[in-house]
């Protein structure tokens, strides 16, 4: 063992890099969705299916070149399982973006919520999973909160609240198939996104005309080359390649956050991105927060900490139960997309 002082220096060392860590990835995840709401809103680019392709390309290019510098090591996959994780990818990312696109930064945050009860419901009804009646409960007072937290938002339409909803049922869908496909090829979410991500690309760039039966306000531009031929300007394709760029950030410090920290430390800074991000729709998008609205979220926060919490020590009963492996073999893997929102995209949170 090392002397007391030399183990002193590097438990400093081992506590600077995990708070480093975690405000890297608060900042990172806030910065990202202000960044897309940006980008719809202020640079008028309200396309999101082309939106995610730019995204796949940055998020392949960069991945590629960590991978080159010993990041992770690439594996070859069968194209089948690629072509379905991209389709399911593509699914989950329009629609959360759309939702973004559509709705204030508060109410897109706290409709994610939404995805764990929703993938709880698939996983029942397709996989026949049981659930805790705790784990119930907690669901049951997100889905409170959330409710309270919609029918006084004003500024929601029927066109937000459907998307919305279409956004939480696929990233309910996107984690199943994504944990499915990890389990099934043993690889990690990096080797998986650098495989599919020009596939989810390709596809996109063809889908893009869907963009145009999205609802646009009146005097915006109807598809993307007429956006580029009347508002491109260089400051607007620099935010847009930022917002990519920004998602790399996003998967870089999530990993680094969870190899330098534990589970329960990882969970507490996902509550306190749910809560930056919605006080940043308050005071840099000016979304409106009634008394009731405020209640319905607090309602959500408090059922998403408390599952959360089942969920951590659901978690430790079932690593306390399985025969101890020697340190040397162990993997870091990131947690369930279910244990925290923002994971749903990888780096598209964004999220």
């Amino acid at each position: 063992l090392p002397p007391p002082s030399r183990r002193s220096t590097i438990g400093e060392a081992v506590m600077l890099s995990a708070v480093f860590y975690s405000v890297f990835n608060i900042l990172s995840v806030v910065c990202i969705v202000v960044v897309n709401k940006m980008v719809f809103q202020t640079a008028g680019f309200h396309f999101p299916t082309l939106l995610v392709c730019i995204h796949c390309a940055v998020t392949h290019i960069g991945l590629r070149i960590a991978s080159s510098f010993g990041a992770f090591e690439r594996k070859i996959f069968p194209q089948c399982a690629l072509v379905v994780l991209a389709v399911s990818f593509i699914g989950y990312n329009v629609a959360s973006l759309a939702n973004l696109s559509l709705n204030t930064v508060g109410f897109y945050q706290i409709s994610k919520i939404m995805s764990t009860p929703a993938t709880m419901l698939l996983e029942s009804l397709w996989l026949r999973k049981k659930f805790p009646r705790e784990m119930l409960y907690a669901v049951g007072l997100m889905c409170i909160g959330v409710g309270l937290a919609t029918v006084t938002d004003l500024q929601l339409t029927f066109a937000g609240g459907l998307v919305a909803t279409v956004a939480a049922f696929g990233a309910a869908q996107s984690y199943i198939f994504i944990g499915k496909t990890q389990r099934d090829l043993k690889a990690s979410s990096n080797q998986l996104l650098v495989a599919y991500t020009p596939y989810c690309a390709a596809f996109l760039l063809l889908l893009s005309p869907v963009d145009t039966f999205l609802p646009s306000k009146e005097g915006e531009a109807p598809n993307a080359v007429a956006w580029a031929q009347t508002e491109l300007e260089t400051w607007k394709v620099m935010l847009i390649l930022f917002s990519g760029c920004i998602g790399l950030l996003v998967s870089l410090s999530t990993f680094l956050l969870i190899k330098a920290t534990s589970a329960l430390t990882y969970n507490i800074v996902g509550h306190a991105k749910t809560i930056c991000i919605l006080l940043s729709g308050v005071l840099m998008f000016g979304d409106e927060v009634s008394s009731k609205k405020l209640l319905g979220i607090m309602i959500a926060l408090g059922g998403m900490v408390w599952y959360g919490q089942i969920k951590l020590r659901l978690r430790k009963e079932a690593d306390s139960s399985k025969p101890k492996k020697s340190s040397s073999l162990k993997k870091i893997e990131p947690p369930s997309p279910t244990d925290d929102p923002e994971l749903a995209g990888g780096s598209l949170k964004s999220r």
